[in-house]
C-alpha cells in the first residue's frame, strides 16, 4: 500500500479494501490515507463498500477483546467482544474467488446485520443472521472480500 510519503502515478488498487477493512476492524489505532479516501474515491460515500463505512464502524462498534474464531488460507473469521461504549462485531475476510463462510461466534439467541462489505465482481450483500441457544450462525463474505455483522 502506499503511504503518506510516497504518490504512485501506478497506485495498488487491488485488494486495498480487504487491507482497510482489517486494519479498522481490529485493536490499535489504524491510519487512513487522504490519497485513498478522497483521491482515488475509497470512501465510497453513503455506501456499504467503502472506507467511510469501516471508518463508522470502527468508531461505534469495533471494542472490546478480539477473538480469533477461525483461521485457515482462505477464511478468517474474528469478532470483537465489544464494551460499554461499542457493541463489538464479527469480521470474515474471504481469500478466495467464491462466496464463503463458517459457522462460530461467542453471542447466544442474537441478531446480526452485515454493515460494511465488498467483494470481487458481486454487489450482493450478505444476509442478515441469527444465532441459536449455543452461539452459532454461518458468517459469510464475498468473493475475495470481507464482511462486517453487528449484533442487534
Amino acid at each position: 500500500m502506499e503511504n503518506y510519503d510516497i504518490v504512485r502515478d501506478d497506485p495498488v488498487i487491488n485488494d486495498k479494501m480487504i487491507g482497510y477493512a482489517y486494519i479498522l476492524t481490529h485493536e490499535g489505532y489504524p491510519c487512513v490515507f487522504w490519497h485513498d479516501y478522497f483521491n482515488l474515491g475509497l470512501a465510497m460515500e453513503g455506501t456499504a463498500k467503502g472506507i467511510e463505512a469501516l471508518v463508522h464502524l470502527h468508531e461505534q462498534h469495533a471494542g472490546g477483546r478480539t477473538n480469533v474464531l477461525y483461521c485457515d488460507s482462505d477464511l478468517y473469521i474474528m469478532e470483537r467482544t465489544g464494551n460499554e461504549t461499542q457493541s463489538g462485531l464479527v469480521f470474515v475476510l474471504n481469500n478466495i474467488g467464491r462466496w464463503n463462510g463458517s459457522s462460530f461466534t461467542q453471542w447466544p439467541l442474537k441478531h446480526f446485520e452485515p454493515l460494511a462489505w465488498n467483494g470481487n465482481n458481486t454487489n450482493d450483500a450478505p444476509e442478515n443472521k441469527s444465532t441459536n441457544e449455543h452461539g452459532a450462525t454461518d458468517f459469510w463474505a464475498p468473493p475475495r472480500g470481507y464482511a462486517v455483522y453487528i449484533p442487534r
